[in-house]
């Protein structure tokens, strides 16, 4: 879009946003509740990534999700009034996905079209940003207020659950819930933690290759919470949550005990991942053949029901583990 076209299009929503606020004090004169009152008033809170503090509705009503939030606001029980693309997927939200499959889109990671954002008429726009998006915020604020999380990596996604409940005026137990996935993890570890310690496992993803997960990565918070050890090659002072593996590479991990792979919350291998399984390299490797390679659920939804749902994954695991020695 030109910057004349956007700034036409501000014009126009900035125009209707004045002839709205004229309607509503119109309205308040004739007995209704003002604005502040009906709708529980603003409050002020800091967007983290932009360095700004917000004034934000107390009890938003039509959100708008930016990157990273989808997910947890599905869980939440919000349906946004327009999301950017690919952050609702039926195979991370299961069930939950049918009340937001609708949910028209604004835009990528690499920008929003303002006219989209202007037309979706948000009161609330939210997101997550690790340094590497092409959204301008500055001209998306100008539509609604903007709160943009910062984070570096899925383990910030998820410690953000309980701020984004708090920005859409969500009640959440999620600190509850948190304990409760701990103590979860926990109890296997308590169980099977004199053969899981010893242990050496390793957890990957694909994504255009196929990628170890790290120390930095969630997939590691969890396995680690459960008691298993885990490969040393990917756990000091580590780039990134993942680091590629040439599939030439499969190879290096012969020395693992246990290898996990990343699937979707039903279960079921996308087909990238599938073709690495069916792969000799894969079949060849001494984990592999001992039947100690095991599924659970990615490590990038971040949901409660997929945090569950790796607590089942790694339990299973573990049984296989501790009855195999």
């Amino acid at each position: 879009m030109s910057p004349t076209r956007t700034v036409a299009a501000l014009g126009t929503a900035l125009l209707a946003l004045s002839l709205t606020a004229c309607g509503s004090a119109g309205a308040a004169d004739d007995g209704a509740s003002s604005a502040a009152e009906g709708d529980g008033g603003t409050r002020t809170v800091e967007s983290t990534f932009t360095g700004e503090d917000v004034e934000i509705p107390a009890d938003p009503q039509r959100v708008v999700a930016l990157w990273r939030t989808g997910t947890e606001l599905a869980e939440l029980g919000v349906v946004p009034v327009a999301s950017l693309e690919d952050e609702f997927l039926p195979e991370e939200l299961g069930e939950r996905y049918d009340a937001v499959a609708d949910v028209p889109t604004v835009g990528t990671w690499e920008g929003v079209d303002i006219e989209k954002l202007i037309a979706a008429e948000p009161d609330l726009i939210i997101g997550m940003d690790n340094g590497s998006l092409g959204i301008d915020y500055e001209e998306i604020s100008q539509v609604a207020p903007t709160v943009i999380l910062d984070i570096a990596e899925p383990t910030d996604v998820w410690a953000n659950y309980p701020t984004v409940a708090d920005l859409v005026g969500r009640a959440t137990d999620s600190d509850e819930r948190q304990k409760a996935l701990d103590a979860e993890l926990a109890a296997i570890e308590e169980e099977h933690g004199d053969v899981l310690t010893g242990l050496e496992a390793t957890h990957l993803s694909t994504m255009d290759g196929i990628w170890v997960s790290t120390s930095k990565s969630l997939a590691y918070q969890r396995l680690t919470g459960a008691g298993f050890g885990y490969n040393p090659a990917y756990t000091e002072n580590p780039e990134r949550y993942v680091t590629e593996l040439a599939t030439e590479n499969l190879p290096d991990l012969a020395g693992q005990d246990a290898l996990f792979y990343a699937v979707n919350l039903d279960g079921s291998v996308d087909a990238p991942t599938q073709e690495i399984l069916d792969s000799a390299s894969w079949q060849r490797l001494p984990a592999v053949e001992a039947g100690h390679a095991f599924p659970m659920t990615s490590g990038t939804i971040y949901t409660f029901d997929a945090a569950e749902q790796q607590v089942e994954d790694l339990r299973a695991a573990a049984e296989t583990l501790a009855a195999d020695r």
